[in-house]
């Protein structure tokens, strides 16, 4: 889907307090995991032992996430660390590398619509999962 498929409900911004309350319920319904602020627009989830993060990410017209590494590396050393495994990662998650951001995959819906959250929601913690099995340290260093 493109951008001008979205709803005629417009591309307006959302507002900090409606990211806030994305994410508070995302955050809520997921009690199991912690969470780390990234921004407004962000949540981290550390990957332990791996020097990754997962970033999870809302945008007006999207969620998504990708890999990054500890809080300050850029996202070339994030690609460096993860080239050994780049195969593997690509087929597993079905991302690039070498994307706008490492193995960046987002799903395109009108986030400024409240009724879609749910939807995200669910994408979002499918995917989680599948990023955490495929980066975690056994699998990752092993």
């Amino acid at each position: 889907m493109e951008e001008w498929d979205l709803p005629s409900i417009g591309l307006r911004k959302l507002s900090a307090l409606e990211r806030r309350r994305f994410w508070d319920i995302y955050q809520a319904s997921r009690k199991e995991v912690v969470y780390r602020w990234g921004n407004t627009y962000s949540r981290w989830r550390e990957i332990g032992g791996a020097r990754l993060n997962i970033s999870l990410y809302i945008t007006n017209h999207s969620v998504g996430l990708f890999v990054r590494g500890e809080r300050g590396a850029s996202l070339r050393s994030t690609r460096m660390l993860l080239s050994p495994r780049t195969a593997e990662l690509e087929v597993a998650l079905a991302a690039r590398l070498e994307d706008e951001a490492p193995l960046l995959r987002s799903l395109r819906l009108a986030t400024t619509d409240p009724t879609t959250w749910k939807q995200a929601y669910q994408w979002l913690a499918e995917r989680e999962e599948d990023y955490f099995a495929a980066l975690s340290p056994r699998r990752f260093e092993g």
